[in-house]
């Protein structure tokens, strides 16, 4: 029997036409949960904290997390030039109190956690851009006495690679 514009408990034209746009929807809806759930992992991988540090957790630890203003760190880490990528120093086994003006700030915000981003846990490793206003800012480091050769040349940004050995 052909749908009928009304109808007690009959099918109508409406209800034919809103069917098949009730299922597309839902569909949709499903479609778009799955894609948030397989991009969720990689939003929460690369987190920009409050203070522009932009950090990307290459490995999540499983030890002990640092607490910023207490612990002292035994890191493995590289710094590089974020405009032209080169090396300008390396440590093994490098030893530092988070929190503790020991190190540069956007040093201290990859290890410590800042904002968007939680401390680091013991067998962790993150890769971090840190602004220059962060790192040596203005005045650069590694400066001769004129000031115009710098191993860091002033206003750059570095590209940080560290990964947490040891909390004591």
């Amino acid at each position: 029997m052909p749908p009928t514009p009304s109808g007690g408990g009959r099918m109508t034209l409406a209800g034919v036409a809103t069917a098949p746009r009730a299922l597309a929807d839902t569909r949709r809806a499903t479609m778009a949960k799955t894609i948030v759930g397989a991009l969720a992992p990689l939003v929460a991988a690369r987190a920009r904290a409050s203070d522009g540090v932009v950090i990307v957790e290459e490995t999540v630890g499983r030890g002990v997390e640092v607490l910023a203003g207490v612990d002292v760190v035994k890191v493995n880490y590289t710094v590089a030039l974020a405009s032209s990528k080169a090396r300008v120093d390396s440590a093994k086994f490098f030893v530092f109190g988070v929190g503790a003006g020991e190190v540069v700030e956007g040093f201290d915000a990859i290890v410590g956690g800042d904002g968007a981003t939680p401390p680091m846990r013991v067998g962790g490793a993150r890769r971090a851009v840190v602004p220059a206003a962060l790192a040596y800012g203005d005045r650069g480091a590694g400066c001769d006495k004129t000031g115009n050769a710098c191993s860091i040349p002033p206003g750059e940004d570095l590209e940080f690679t560290v990964e947490l050995l040891e909390v004591k």
